[in-house]
């Protein structure tokens, strides 16, 4: 069986606002993304997110909201590369501060810079946003530059 990389993508959330990272490493280097990261061995997709968080924004997540997950085919291959789980919460507490992962900041939610993000980011972001539950297939082509293709099922419950 191929090795697949399991990783968790959380938005925080205040108002009309969301916190992104800009990484500086990784295969999202440069690019405007969730915090998040991989999962370590005993680790729940919940655990991980909460880890993840606090250890790139300083802040205290409570209640996640599981949205679904997300799979990535990278390089024009049909082969699974990465299993992401999305989250989001509204409760969260402490500071937000920037780490060597990247510097954070809020954004409008109206006014993301998807020019400077993953390129899927704009399909399911605001089904995110809008507190719905789906899982979804992204199909990169060669470069990951641009989705070539993608399938979205929404989830009941």
């Amino acid at each position: 069986m191929d090795l697949v990389l399991r990783a968790t993508l959380c938005h925080i959330i205040s108002g009309d606002r969301l916190v992104l990272k800009l990484a500086t490493r990784g295969i999202s280097k440069g690019k405007w993304n969730g915090p998040g990261g991989k999962l370590d061995p005993g680790e729940t997709p919940k655990q991980c997110a909460i880890r993840e968080v606090f250890e790139e924004t300083g802040l205290e997540m409570r209640d996640p909201f599981f949205h679904g997950r997300l799979r990535f085919h990278m390089g024009g291959s049909k082969k699974l590369a990465v299993l992401g789980y999305l989250f989001s919460t509204r409760k969260f507490s402490g500071k937000l501060r920037s780490t060597e992962e990247g510097k954070v900041m809020w954004f409008k939610t109206n006014g993301l810079p998807y020019e400077k993000m993953w390129d899927d980011d704009k399909v399911w972001m605001p089904m995110m946003l809008d507190g719905r539950k789906f899982d979804a297939h992204f199909y990169y082509g060669k470069g990951n530059k641009k989705v070539k293709r993608c399938i979205i099922k929404l989830r009941n419950g």
